[in-house]
């Protein structure tokens, strides 16, 4: 981001047979490289384990989108992880290279996935001191 605390918007779709073909390849060593354990974990244990990793990935891509002008190609992929809470909503935990380009701001996402494409969807704006 330009500053610090600036708001800002990414978006990315996914193609959930490219990632299947992927982790066809690839296996673990891309999954490794890509997600975190608890990430990979959570979408193994789905009913269409691709179409979540495929949101994950294009959460990650759209985080990467929003925070552009923060070191741009520097944000690791590891370190935008995504969670979801008791209520199975999805949240942004950012670790490492996202949490320094997110700087003082607090980053909100929405992921879907319908047929063969995974879309994700990231707003940051700062975060409210009370």
């Amino acid at each position: 981001m330009d500053d610090p605390g600036s708001s800002g918007v990414g978006i990315d779709l996914v193609s959930i047979t490219r990632i299947e073909r992927t982790v066809g390849r690839w296996g673990r060593r891309f999954l490794e490289r890509v997600f975190t354990g608890e990430e990979i974990e959570y979408c193994e244990s789905r009913y269409t384990p691709a179409g979540s990793l495929a949101a994950r990935f294009a959460a990650k891509e759209a985080f990467i989108k929003a925070v552009s002008g923060a070191r741009p190609g520097g944000i690791r992929y590891r370190d935008v992880e995504v969670v979801v809470n008791d209520d199975g909503v999805p949240l942004l935990r950012p670790h490492g290279t996202a949490k320094t380009a997110l700087g003082g701001s607090h980053a909100r996402v929405s992921l879907s996935h319908e047929g063969d494409l995974a879309a994700a969807i990231v707003i940051t704006c700062p975060e409210v001191k009370s």
